[in-house]
């Protein structure tokens, strides 16, 4: 494991460079984290929800986003579609000895469309995001609510990912590991997802194929790329 206190044979400034790797890898998988002017462009697809977003960085605990989610029930005949905006807020980091904590809540309001609507209905969404990664783990737990039209959406999802290898930050990061996904008010079955994550410094994708009976065999892709 990667450790912040500096080894005897090594410098100050071999040390804070190392960190600085550390620190960059890490946030490449945060989530939430956007450095100050840089943007996020992300764009997530499965056979029952699709959504495009682009985050921006104002500082380094803020952004902002706006996007287009759909979704689909199980059955396939409820169909709700959002334009979002929303602010991201991290309200807590902590270092460790070997790897980074970060907590944000977000939310915005929303305009939504689809089947159980008549025209377009203005709402609210918001949730939060708490993720904590060494070099070797990463584990993330969210919730997303949506409100439009007396109607509510709760995406609540798990993921725990594994690298087989410590890559540096030049190098290709590979992750293994499972997703958890319930859309509780949409439909009540928990999607179980397989995936295979690879990032590099400013892009990152997510490969998968969910296992659960109801969602069996659909696949699953998550890109990120920031510029």
């Amino acid at each position: 494991m990667f450790r912040f206190n500096p080894p005897h044979s090594c410098g100050r400034r071999h040390w804070l460079a190392a960190l600085s790797l550390f620190v960059l890898s890490a946030q490449a998988s945060a989530g939430f984290f956007i450095p100050r002017d840089i943007t996020m462009f992300m764009f997530t697809a499965s056979p029952d929800s699709q959504m495009a977003e682009v985050t921006h960085g104002l500082r380094a605990d803020l952004s902002v986003a706006t996007g287009q989610s759909r979704y689909l029930s199980d059955d396939g005949l409820t169909e709700r579609r959002y334009a979002t905006l929303q602010a991201n807020w991290l309200v807590h980091r902590a270092y460790g000895s070997d790897g980074i904590t970060n907590a944000y809540v977000y939310g915005g309001p929303l305009a939504a469309r689809g089947s159980e609507f008549s025209g377009t209905h203005g709402g609210a969404h918001g949730g939060f995001w708490v993720d904590h990664e060494t070099r070797r783990v990463y584990a993330r737990l969210s919730a997303h609510a949506y409100h439009a039209a007396r109607h509510t959406q709760v995406v609540t999802t798990g993921q725990a990912l594994w690298a087989p290898y410590a890559a540096d930050y030049e190098d290709i990061a590979t992750w293994l590991g499972v997703q958890a996904e319930r859309r509780s008010g949409l439909t009540e079955v928990t999607q179980i997802t397989p995936l295979l994550r690879l990032f590099q410094r400013r892009w990152w994708i997510d490969v998968g194929v969910s296992v659960n009976r109801e969602h069996r065999g659909d696949a699953f892709v998550n890109l990120m790329f920031l510029f």
